[in-house]
């Protein structure tokens, strides 16, 4: 279930490598099934979200969601992260960040020793936890593994890390509880039905829930002054992008989509955090061209001190063919 490389040279050359990252993977993914390995269970409900693939998926929107649907049925959610590409001393990544952001009631938690804060968290008063990019992270038990999928290249290549973008085996599928496939609304019905199959196949359940869905744009936030705006303000708006996320051209698309034109585009690598001198040049660059700058709610999260004036798109999780029951993922 490995897969084939592109037709990328470096990445044909890696073939063999990214055969045994994913052996490894499916190596130590079969050591916590045999129960050789410790796992270790909260007190309450935990639902992990996560992807087979590095890059963005749409983890975070996925996880806002979940945090509203649980905290709109009476219970109290925490969300439990690794904190990837947190800042020396800060509590929260720019993923926590936006979160506490946009959720200011939320509880949450980052540290590379999962097992040890999801317990801090449920000491803080959390019934129900979201394990954030938490699929492959096995030592903590979970009541539910939501995959989310990127509807274009739901598996990349094919091929595992350093030849693909995989990080194990396709046939970790068989481990999800319930799989969205994300960005799918660039898709024809007909391609959506051909990927739901094939994952159900992989998955080795005919009766596993795929769902389709977007990240929809939800307002645009004037920053520092809070005003908001509808996404319609952006039809027929001169814009200058600013972004340090792993798919900047899903950005690009959105935003064309809502009718800006887009003058020029700063593009940084994910989790990015952005120097003065690097804000400033996107400022320039929107001044100079009459436009505005636009950036990401989650590049946001890095220039909460800056005092440039900014456009922030907000988006929010959207089901294309009906909302799963909230029983599905509440349990």
């Amino acid at each position: 279930m490995a897969g084939s490389p592109d037709g990328n040279p470096l990445r044909q050359a890696l073939w063999p490598l990214g055969l045994a990252w994913g052996a490894v993977a499916a190596i130590r993914n079969w050591t916590f099934d045999a129960r050789l390995r410790a796992v270790h269970r909260l007190p309450v409900t935990v639902v992990s979200v996560g992807n087979l693939a590095v890059g963005g998926t749409g983890k975070t929107p996925t996880v806002a969601w979940l945090c509203a649907l649980a905290r709109a049925r009476g219970r109290r959610p925490g969300v439990l992260a690794r904190g990837y590409g947190r800042a020396p001393g800060a509590a929260l990544n720019d993923e926590g960040t936006m979160l506490q952001n946009r959720l200011p009631w939320l509880l949450q938690a980052q540290d590379p020793d999962r097992v040890a804060a999801g317990q801090r968290l449920v000491g803080s008063g959390a019934d129900y936890v979201l394990l954030d990019d938490g699929f492959q992270h096995r030592r903590l038990h979970r009541d539910l593994d939501v995959v989310c999928l990127d509807a274009a290249r739901p598996f990349g290549n094919g091929a595992c890390l350093p030849a693909g973008d995989l990080r194990e085996f396709r046939s970790g599928l068989r481990r999800a509880g319930l799989v969205l496939l994300t960005r799918a609304a660039g898709l024809g019905a007909e391609d959506v039905v051909l990927r739901m199959r094939r994952i159900r196949e992989l998955a080795g359940r005919a009766d596993l829930g795929v769902f389709a869905c977007e990240h929809g744009p939800a307002d645009v936030v004037v920053r520092p002054r809070g005003e908001v705006l509808p996404v319609e303000a952006l039809r027929g708006r001169r814009v200058v992008l600013l972004s340090g996320i792993a798919r900047p051209q899903s950005f690009r698309a959105t935003v064309e989509r809502l009718g800006a034109a887009v003058v020029a585009e700063h593009r940084h690598r994910d989790h990015h955090r952005f120097t003065d001198a690097e804000v400033e040049a996107a400022a320039a660059a929107a001044r100079g061209a009459d436009a505005s700058l636009l950036v990401t709610e989650k590049d946001d999260a890095r220039l909460a001190e800056s005092p440039v004036e900014r456009c922030v798109l907000r988006v929010e999780l959207r089901f294309l063919d009906g909302e799963p029951s909230p029983a599905a993922f509440l349990l």
